[in-house]
């Protein structure tokens, strides 16, 4: 349940694109008939019939869409960055970290500086952050900014350059590492049974805040988790 799964006519039109070589017109033939689905894919090979060029080709989809894509491959490489980073060091500040520290001008106004961990002491977990990748933006100095390095060589992608093709160029920005939630609140919604002697919740309601660009699917993924669902038990300093 919940898992996509193509169906005939899809998987037949991807295979008529691979053994074509690459064949826009026939591929674009095999397509379902329903204009609903394959819509994306539908968009590039209209584009591709119609100017031959695969960057005018991908223009033919939505920019919103087109943004999106470039969106989610920053949080891809970010996730697997942030999951290394974890492993490595568990969640302690190291020595070519980057670490966000506020600051306030006389008008009030908040400006967040990104400097480079050289005491780790000095240093909460909850200050540590991870870029995600774009032009201008500052990477560790330790194995994780090499990690960025390797994962966009490996894929072929560079988006530390601004350039004048949007489908080629990304504004990065910073994530923390580990997020804070603030105002937690939990209160029972329904009675509370008992089976033996473990008593039993049959639903709460919870109230949080959390920062900009993080998810509440998240935060509550981590506190429904189990001990025994964890590989390795990690605590907060």
């Amino acid at each position: 349940y919940g898992i996509y799964h193509p169906g005939d006519d899809e998987v037949k039109a991807r295979e008529i694109w691979k053994t074509s070589g690459g064949n826009a017109k026939a591929t674009l033939d095999a397509f379902p008939k329903s204009s609903s689905t394959m819509v994306r894919e539908r968009d590039l090979m209209k584009g591709l019939v119609r100017y031959g060029d695969p960057l005018e080709a991908i223009q033919c989809v939505p920019r919103n869409v087109r943004m999106f894509w470039i969106h989610s491959y920053q949080s891809y490489v970010w996730n697997i960055v942030a999951t290394e980073r974890i492993k490595l060091w568990g969640l302690h500040a190291k020595i070519g970290d980057l670490y966000e520290v506020s600051s306030f001008e006389q008008d009030g106004t908040k400006s967040d500086n990104i400097n480079v961990v050289e005491e780790p002491d000095a240093v909460s977990i909850y200050q540590v952050v991870l870029p995600l990748p774009g032009y201008n933006m500052k990477y560790p100095s330790n194995e994780i900014g090499a990690l960025y390095n390797k994962i966009l060589e490996n894929d072929g992608v560079n988006l530390n350059e601004k350039c004048n093709i949007h489908e080629a160029t990304a504004k990065g920005s910073y994530r923390k590492l580990i997020q804070k939630a603030s105002n937690l609140k939990w209160e029972k919604v329904c009675e509370c049974t008992s089976e033996g002697e473990d008593p039993v919740i049959d639903a709460v309601q919870l109230s949080f805040e959390l920062e900009s660009g993080c998810y509440a699917t998240m935060l509550l993924r981590e506190l429904m988790l189990t001990t025994m669902a964890r590989e390795g038990k990690i605590s907060a300093p």
